[in-house]
């Protein structure tokens, strides 16, 4: 038995077939494009985390070679406590004197690695001639300004 239509069924179907098929490509591109997104901010998380994680590195290197600068000058307190890495056996009554201490100054906890690092970095080329991404002790600061490409880690990629 054959199928009846009038004119233009053909075209009708076609018509409709080819929007299905439109839909279905719109569709999967979306899907794509939001997998892409998600992929993108996933590799920026991982980069910020990445970044973060080289900046602890580099504060912590910089309180170590801090302490051990200071100390070979007999300075025998930090210019800030957290200059220097902190001791896990103080006693508790030292950490109550260092509080004392800290609420004349301004919070290091109101400072971001970045800035401590930034300024600690800023501390020791001063005080010290001394760059951590060199890992040089400068005879002056001549010497430091010529032979140091710059006072942060991008500056020395």
């Amino acid at each position: 038995m054959s199928r009846k239509s009038g004119i233009g069924h053909e075209a009708l179907l076609k018509r409709k077939a080819e929007e299905k098929l439109e839909s279905y490509r719109r569709k999967i591109h979306m899907k794509k494009e939001v997998e892409e997104r998600a992929a993108e901010q996933f590799r920026m998380r991982l980069k910020n985390k990445q970044d973060e994680m080289k900046l602890e590195g580099d504060l912590r290197r910089s309180q170590r070679a801090c302490q051990q600068l200071d100390t070979q000058k007999n300075i025998q307190v930090p210019r800030e406590t957290w200059y220097w890495l902190r001791l896990e056996e103080e006693t508790e009554e030292e950490e109550e004197e260092e509080k004392e201490q800290d609420e004349d100054e301004y919070k290091s906890e109101d400072l971001s690695v970045l800035e401590k690092l930034q300024i600690l970095t800023s501390y020791l080329r001063e005080e010290h001639l001394y760059c951590i991404w060199c890992g040089t002790a400068y005879e002056d600061k001549e010497d430091l300004s010529s032979n140091c490409p710059g006072p942060t880690s991008a500056d020395h990629d």
